[in-house]
């Protein structure tokens, strides 16, 4: 599908998505027309609970009192309208006729339809963004999921035309029911797009009950629309739904025990998926009345507010190319809140101070200015002592790679080979930061490729060297500083192999020469390097190629030295001879 076509496409199912939703937001801060049956009534007509102090209650209908088919479709209608229906109380059968009594809501139910509209909207939204960024089916399908999942989360409620309501609520109930088959689609598919073997069948399996599912829960509504029970097909459905959802968390589990590296830190919080989806297998089963066990009042927002957390999880997993450590986030945001808490509170305290003691002058301004002016020229060196006493007190093992990779850099002036450089290169950063693995790779002054020389953990890689017209050496020459292989254009997924699972490439230069590349892997978890990390690398790389350069000199010195003395031996000889001969 082509982009605009698809953009056009998301664009208006959104807006008519959420355009039809807000009459139920509004319940939120005005009161509505309720009878206290609406939502509390099964497909068979059998009545659940009464709201207190209801239309309903003051007609003395009780729960357990059933509804006599056919059953009257307003009774499903929301809101609700005035209407007659059969009732049968403890064996007697009388007519009731019911009206709508004007309703506020109660504040845990406006907290609760708050927490399903926003929670609603974020997958929305989400679930579109992944998709317009990322097509794919496995997009495709989480999208889906995330769009149908109107009807579970917010029902519809329609206070105008009866048509509108009844269309809607017939496609968007029946469509629903393809929800479970797209998280499953989505479960088999992540995170590579791809299924093979068993995932292959199980795939078809779940791309045809997207069509079987509506298909049967239109059927069961437009029953209950024609006034026939339909509960007992209805729980067959709910059933096969949890189910659904339970095998989908199933997948999730299985794939992120086969996973590794990357995968594997990007599944760790995309898990949060499953466990959402075992709770609302619980709301499904116990909330709508299938087993006799009450869910505590909370529980509906909880699973709102957690079920946010979901496409969250899944833009984070599916969007980003690199994959970050969420320590290194936290770590930021404590540095920054503690900073601006520090700066508030100084001018806080500045302007309680001065307003007491000199209320009666204009000195209070001037020495707010006068302290702002401060703070700003005081404000790098802030933030580097808050930096240092965040990471040396919340995160420690941060603070020590970084103090060792600091001796490093100091260590390796001292070096006097190229073997002792290299192994700083590689050990010291592949310790310090628990990573993966790291290569050097020197350059060879007869073919101007890049030969390595000194490697950890790169025995799976076949590569010995990269070429002077390589991608990567290209962005290397090109920009001087380090270079995150996910932005290096290759040619094709053949090519970026050759790096292993190299993410970051770092230059070393002699007089703005490239000499060498260090290639490092991420984080053992799969966490890629952070820029402070990266920062406490380049230092000892800098290093490094004043290390080089120091040798290089040595060398070139005592090679100058060994021809002078070779010189002045041959002139030794030289006169020698002249004298011999005269």
């Amino acid at each position: 599908m082509p982009a605009v076509i698809r953009a056009i496409v998301v664009i208006v199912v959104g807006a008519w998505m959420l355009g039809s939703a807000l009459p139920s937001l509004e319940r939120c801060w005005q009161p509505y027309p309720d009878n206290g049956l609406v939502g509390n009534v099964d497909f068979d007509g059998t009545i659940g609970y009464v709201t207190p102090d209801s239309p309903a209650a003051s007609l003395g209908i009780e729960p357990g009192d059933r509804v006599q088919p056919p059953l009257p479709a307003d009774l499903f209608r929301d809101p609700p309208p005035t209407f007659s229906f059969r009732l049968n109380h403890d064996g007697a059968v009388r007519t009731v006729t019911i009206a709508p009594r004007s309703r506020v809501p109660t504040r845990v139910e406006r907290l609760l339809y708050l927490a399903l509209f926003i929670s609603y909207f974020v997958f929305l939204v989400v679930g579109s963004m992944v998709l317009l960024l990322r097509p794919s089916p496995m997009t495709w399908s989480f999208y889906l999921y995330c769009v149908l999942r109107r009807y579970g989360d917010l029902g519809f409620y329609w206070p105008g035309s009866n048509e509108f309501y009844w269309t809607n609520l017939l496609v968007l109930s029946a469509l629903s029911g393809a929800t479970c088959a797209f998280v499953a689609i989505f479960a088999l598919r992540f995170p590579a797009d791809r299924v093979d073997g068993w995932r292959r069948r199980a795939q078809g399996i779940a791309a045809l009950l997207s069509i079987a599912l509506p298909i049967a829960w239109f059927c069961v509504f437009l029953r209950l629309w024609l006034g026939l029970p339909s509960q007992t097909p209805a729980n067959a459905l709910t059933l096969f739904t949890a189910a659904m959802y339970l095998g989908a968390s199933a997948i999730f589990v299985v794939t992120f025990l086969q996973s590794h590296g990357a995968n594997r830190q990007k599944l760790r919080w995309v898990l949060i998926f499953p466990v959402v989806l075992v709770l609302r297998v619980i709301a499904i089963l116990v909330g709508d009345g299938l087993f006799a066990f009450p869910l505590p009042d909370w529980f509906p927002q909880a699973l709102a507010i957690l079920a946010i957390s979901v496409p969250l999880t899944v833009a984070y997993a599916v969007v980003r190319r690199r994959v970050f450590d969420v320590e290194f986030a936290i770590s930021r945001a404590l540095v920054y809140a503690a900073i601006t808490s520090l700066i508030a509170g100084t001018f806080l305290l500045l302007d309680w101070f001065m307003s007491k003691q000199f209320a009666a002058t204009r000195f209070t301004l001037t020495a707010e200015i006068i302290v702002a002016l401060a703070i700003g020229s005081w404000l790098n060196m802030l933030h580097r002592n808050v930096d240092r006493f965040v990471d040396s007190t919340f995160f420690r093992q941060r603070h020590l790679s970084e103090q060792r990779l600091a001796k490093a850099a100091a260590a390796v002036l001292r070096a006097e080979s190229h073997e002792v450089v290299d192994r700083f290169l590689v050990h010291e950063p592949l310790r310090a930061l628990d990573l993966t693995s790291a290569a050097v790779f020197h350059k060879d002054s007869g073919s101007g490729h890049f030969v390595r020389d000194a490697s950890a953990h790169w025995e799976r890689v076949e590569t010995r060297e990269l070429t002077s017209d390589d991608p990567l050496v290209l962005h290397l020459l090109a920009e001087g500083a380090p270079v995150r292989l996910a932005d290096v254009v290759w040619g094709s997924e053949a090519s970026a192999k050759h790096v292993g699972d190299a993410v970051l490439a770092m230059p070393v230069l002699l007089r703005d020469e490239l000499v060498a590349i260090v290639l490092y892997g991420p984080h053992r978890s799969g966490a890629d390097i952070d820029p402070d990390e990266i920062r406490g690398v380049v230092l000892l790389v800098e290093r490094a190629g004043a290390a080089y350069d120091h040798i290089e000199a040595r060398t070139l010195r005592a090679q100058v030295e060994s021809l002078i003395r070779d010189r002045d031996a041959k002139q030794r000889e030289i006169e020698m001879l002249r004298t011999s001969s005269a």
